[in-house]
């Protein structure tokens, strides 16, 4: 007995305060259940059926009695009949349709059917009584198919489908009880039966929306926050909140969202999974989840010093694989914040005070950007971002102003010279020359009716890249270029993935040029990726101003090689040549070391009409401003014949120019000095040798044994073996000259050095 008196509160507290686990535990039905037959569904009727028949045996009596008392003879055989009819209906309705309405139909239709039969004798069909009786069926089902209703649609959250739903099939019992009577009560009935149902409307929401217990609901959250102190004491208050149980509450609990706030920032992984929970499990409460983690995040924003500036990134990953979406001013301004952040780490990472200033100005770049966005931005959101941006501006300026004050002490000369990496867009001032390549682009477009596809190629570490990184600025506001390095895996995947980023590469560089266009989705190239994204060009073309031209370029583009060999490219190699000759606004460039000649006959068949532009050396007129005044800032002076060390040692090579000048400003900033000397090149080209020693183990690994044979015997004063293709290679890779010397000094030095 105390087993099923402990189950049966278990499933009263279930259908009450969380409808939907009842709905999977009881009903079958939800995550990853089957609904119950009704051969499952008959035996848990029966089972509750002894509560059903109490509650509408106690209804009967009170009703009964209370008609007694007001003179109305109540006969008790026939409502004990009808309840007993209802009972039956109820059964077989549940076992049937669901549980919860077969126990609902049960005490609804019970006390329906005896109230109605026991006073029927007397005054029922004279229409006396049916204002009472619909009056009572009235506030029955009010109760009970309220907390149906709850069960059935308490956890959507749609309250006018909820309210229909109860108000309908629940009123209509006491208006439909005062209609069959009017043959006997007249007009009259129909005014009481819907006086009935009116008076259902105001006590359905009472039980639907659990208004009677909402007060007990709030003495708990007011004293759950009370008593949130001490040890682990947030998380026992978080259990003890109405929102931890009870899935059906409508209206706002007082400092919900500050336990959720609280009990996050004590335990993250703990507050994240109470936060997930809320999303998932609390529907109607969802609001409390989303202020929530607003709030933390802000909280995560907040910085005071630079390395808590820097590691924001890392405290707000989290905040990325969220339950909810934050609202649109957290999307707007998060990206900003991120890449502001990454400056300040690339700030703390750097030894150079001359780039530690340039990644700190970016930094305050980004956080500038920010304020003006945010000051445009309505909702209450954007101004805490805005509050928290103009707190990191004004972080980023002390620091800035303690760093320039540490670079006047010291007064180091800045070193601009990027050693490794391509030069990006922004570092203009260290990227000199290369004028005749953006001509040669510009002549085989402009004015073309049809633009042929270019191929820009040459030695590795020539600074095709780099040219790249330039091109919106060296082509000027008639072009759009955008680049997609196509040695990033996720494009050999599948044809769709490498359309939209193709589509995502394009938008990008439109996007420079003031020209919005949304990029392709996954949904849109799911079914046919190629109609997709040539319907999506059409679109591009209409969006285009007249002037302008968009220049697609494929860095590296040697690495779509793979997809010919995974079977799938040949189709999306035909679909570039058809982008190539059908769309004269849209220009296609290749870049890599190799032709197409190289590659094969599968490239040269479809790229036949391209036109070469070859980068190689830079000339000794676009060196010497390079070396001497790459920055109005720059205060370094060279001793005679010292610049001619650097000029012929490197030859214009881009990548070890940039190498040897960025160690002779490290080697004369360490020394204190501001004149490079001859024995301060050698130096530099000492260090150079050694900190660019995988560029020339790549020249030597590239050249084969052959090539390496012939560079042996060139560096010793030797003549070479007679390897034809060896040499022509070498001579294409502009690492000797026609005549058969080395084109560089320094890689003639690492080969005497090395090989």
């Amino acid at each position: 007995m105390k087993q099923y008196l402990r189950w049966s509160l278990h499933q009263f507290f279930l259908i009450y305060y969380q409808p939907s686990r009842f709905r999977r535990e009881a009903e079958g039905i939800g995550r990853d259940t089957a609904k119950r037959s009704w051969q499952e569904r008959l035996p848990y009727l029966l089972k509750m059926l002894p509560w059903m028949i109490l509650f509408t045996v106690i209804g009967n009596l009170l009703v009964g009695h209370s008609y007694e008392q007001s003179g109305v003879h109540y006969r008790w055989l026939a409502s004990w009949g009808g309840i007993a009819v209802g009972m039956m209906v109820g059964i077989v309705a549940g076992a049937a349709a669901g549980i919860a309405l077969g126990g609902a139909w049960g005490v609804t239709i019970g006390m329906a059917a005896g109230v109605t039969l026991g006073v029927a004798g007397d005054k029922a069909w004279s229409g006396g009584a049916s204002f009472e009786v619909g009056i009572m069926v009235g506030l029955v089902a009010s109760i009970v198919w309220g907390v149906v209703g709850g069960v059935r649609k308490g956890t959507t959250g749609d309250v006018i489908a909820g309210l229909a739903w109860g108000g309908i099939e629940g009123g209509v019992v006491g208006g439909v009880l005062a209609v069959v009577m009017v043959p006997v009560g007249g007009l009259g009935s129909i005014i009481e039966g819907v006086f009935a149902f009116i008076v259902f409307q105001f006590l359905f929401p009472l039980t639907y929306f659990r208004l009677a217990a909402y007060p007990l609901d709030v003495c708990l959250a007011l004293f759950a926050w009370a008593t949130r102190k001490g040890r682990g004491g947030t998380l026992r208050a978080w259990r003890l909140c109405p929102l931890s149980w009870n899935e059906v509450i409508w209206l706002p609990l007082p400092y919900a969202t500050q336990l959720l706030i609280q009990l996050t920032r004590e335990d993250r992984a703990e507050g994240r999974r109470q936060l997930a929970f809320v999303a998932a499990e609390r529907p109607l409460q969802r609001r409390v989840a989303l202020a929530a983690l607003a709030e933390i995040v802000l909280g995560d924003l907040q910085a005071d010093t630079l390395p808590a500036l820097e590691t924001t990134p890392e405290r707000l990953q989290w905040a990325a694989n969220a339950p909810l979406a934050l609202p649109k001013a957290f999307g707007a301004a998060w990206p900003g914040f991120d890449r502001a952040a990454r400056h300040v780490g690339q700030y703390g990472a750097l030894h150079n005070a001359f780039r530690k200033g340039e990644a700190l100005q970016r930094a305050l770049q980004e956080v500038e950007g920010l304020q003006v966005t945010l000051i445009g931005t309505p909702g209450r959101f954007a101004v805490r971002l805005l509050q928290t941006a103009n707190a990191w501006h004004g972080l980023l300026e002390r620091e800035q102003a303690t760093l320039q004050a540490q670079i006047e002490a010291v007064r180091e000369i800045p070193n601009p010279f990027v050693f490794g990496n391509a030069i990006p867009e922004v570092e203009q001032q260290v990227f000199i020359g290369r004028q005749d390549i953006a001509q040669q682009i510009e002549r085989s477009i402009l004015g073309a009716t049809h633009a042929p596809m270019l191929l820009l190629h040459g030695p590795r570490r020539m600074g095709k890249t780099s040219i790249l990184n330039q091109l919106p600025r060296l082509l000027g506001n008639d072009f759009a270029p955008a680049t997609l390095d196509c040695q990033n895996p996720a494009i050999t995947e599948s044809t769709a993935t490498l359309l939209r980023y193709l589509s995502r590469t394009l938008c990008d560089g439109l996007q420079r040029r003031r020209v919005a266009i949304e990029p392709l989705t996954a949904e849109a190239l799911a079914r046919e990726p190629f109609a997709a994204f040539d319907s999506w060009l059409d679109t591009v073309e209409r969006v285009l101003p007249p002037n302008l031209r968009a220049l697609l370029c494929l860095d590296e583009y040697e690495r779509l090689q793979e997809i010919l060999d995974a079977g799938w490219g040949a189709k999306t190699l035909d679909m570039l040549r058809h982008t190539l000759q059908h769309r004269p606004r849209l220009v296609l460039m290749f870049t890599g070391a190799h032709t197409f000649a190289d590659l094969g006959p599968e490239w040269t068949d479809r790229f036949i009409s391209a036109r070469r532009i070859r980068v190689s050396f830079l000339t000794p007129d676009e060196v010497r401003p390079l070396l001497t005044k790459p920055l109005p800032a720059f205060d370094m002076n060279y001793a005679p014949d010292a610049l001619e060390a650097m000029l012929h040692t490197t030859n214009g090579q881009p990548f070890l120019t940039q190498a040897v000048a960025f160690e002779l400003v490290e080697h004369l900033n360490q020394k204190q000095r501001k004149q490079a000397t001859r024995d301060d090149v050698e130096a530099a080209i000492s260090a150079a040798l050694r900190s660019g020693g995988e560029y020339f183990a790549n020249v030597w690994s590239d050249a084969k044994p052959e090539g390496q044979a012939i560079l042996r015997a060139v560096a010793r004063g030797e003549t070479p073996a007679d390897f034809p293709e060896a040499r022509l290679w070498l001579r294409n890779h502009d690492v000797l000259t026609e005549t058969g010397d080395f084109a560089v000094p320094l890689v003639q030095r690492w080969v005497q050095e090395n090989a």
